[in-house]
């Protein structure tokens, strides 16, 4: 009997991934469907928390928004840890909680923090990069970012996962872009989406609603299609923090230029359990080994100095196989906008297919 060739069999193979990825997209996309209410833009302006502490920010200051269920707490007790002595940072802090019981711990142990409490039953429990509940939390803050701006505030969406080198209040936002957003490199204009400026503009209201009514429907990463939007679209005009300012897992292979960042994103890990322990494996866990969450490890904190001029790749510590992965679809992303036809190609096409595109993941 004739073998297959290997061609034939990597044709075969190459299909069945295509196929789990369709699969997969139609479960997570049903799990949007079955909650889309819940985090609907409409359901959101009409809570009573979110009028009222929004109502409230500081026309001076941009808001600073993160986002948590109770999963979450360690990780934002200890950006908490972090930031406490950065001037107007905990005060301009507005920390959205998804159910009951992260709302009740975190009134219990930082009780000065601003709490907007929205609960979303189907963002109480754990998710990871690609799957349904993911894809709902995308909607979800899109649908957050649109409910803020409807009450014409600016603001800062931010993530806790993130290392504190400085006071994002006083990067510049002064400018003629309607949003401004991190970048996932140095070398491309693509969007890391984890912390990112928007004004009150029209043109911020109708892109982030182009957004929500999108990935409402459509399997995609929210910074890959944000990024398509910015580019393609003509909605909104996007600036783009500089990669030295905030930069994400790429840090971990060391810096090159030699000045350290301001702000480090631990991003890159699917699993959202162990990011926490790889942050205390290189020296950035700002919490006492007690069970009181509100402690801090003032020491910690100011050890983190030597750590960022070490310029020491932590790499080999903590790269999982998703940074790996992510390290792979990052070059190859950052080859195509290395020309004009290969970003158009991203751009109209990879991008908005982002999901389908990362077979292995």
């Amino acid at each position: 009997m004739k073998r297959p060739s290997f061609w034939k069999l990597f044709g075969f193979g190459f299909l069945l991934l295509v196929l789990r990825k369709i699969v997969i997209a139609c479960m997570a996309m049903y799990i949007v469907w079955q909650n889309w209410e819940d985090v609907g833009f409409e359901r959101l302006i009409n809570n009573p928390s979110l009028q009222t502490d929004v109502s409230q920010m500081n026309s001076n200051n941009s808001g600073l928004i993160l986002i948590l269920n109770k999963h979450a707490l360690n990780m934002t007790y200890n950006w908490l840890c972090n930031t406490q002595n950065l001037a107007g940072v905990h005060e301009n802090s507005y920390i959205v909680t998804l159910d009951q019981e992260a709302s009740s711990a975190l009134k219990k142990t930082w009780p000065n923090v601003k709490q907007i409490n929205i609960v979303v039953p189907g963002l109480k429990d754990p998710f990871n990069y690609g799957d349904g509940y993911y894809q709902l939390f995308y909607l979800f803050r899109a649908n957050l970012a649109r409910a803020i701006l409807h009450y014409e505030k600016s603001f800062w969406m931010i993530q806790q996962d993130t290392f504190w080198n400085d006071n994002l209040l006083k990067v510049n936002t002064k400018n003629d872009d309607d949003i401004l957003f991190d970048r996932a490199s140095d070398k491309g204009p693509l969007v890391a989406g984890g912390y990112y400026h928007a004004k009150p503009t029209t043109n911020s209201k109708n892109y982030f609603a182009k957004l929500a009514k999108d990935i409402s429907w459509w399997y995609a990463p929210d910074n890959a299609y944000m990024t398509s939007l910015c580019e393609v679209s003509g909605l909104a005009k996007c600036g783009r923090l500089s990669f030295d300012l905030i930069t994400n897992w790429q840090w971990l292979q060391g810096t090159s230029s030699g000045i350290p960042p301001k702000f480090i994103q631990f991003d890159g890990e699917t699993k959202l359990g162990g990011k926490l322990a790889k942050m205390r494996t290189i020296g950035f866990y700002f919490l006492t080994d007690d069970n009181d969450q509100s402690t801090c490890n003032v020491t910690s904190v100011e050890n983190t100095k030597y750590i960022l001029e070490s310029r020491i790749s932590q790499w080999d510590k903590v790269a999982s196989s998703s940074h790996k992965q992510f390290k792979m679809y990052q070059d190859i992303v950052d080859s195509f906008y290395s020309t004009r036809i290969g970003a158009a190609v991203m751009n109209h096409f990879i991008l908005p297919y982002a999901h389908y595109c990362m077979l292995s993941m």
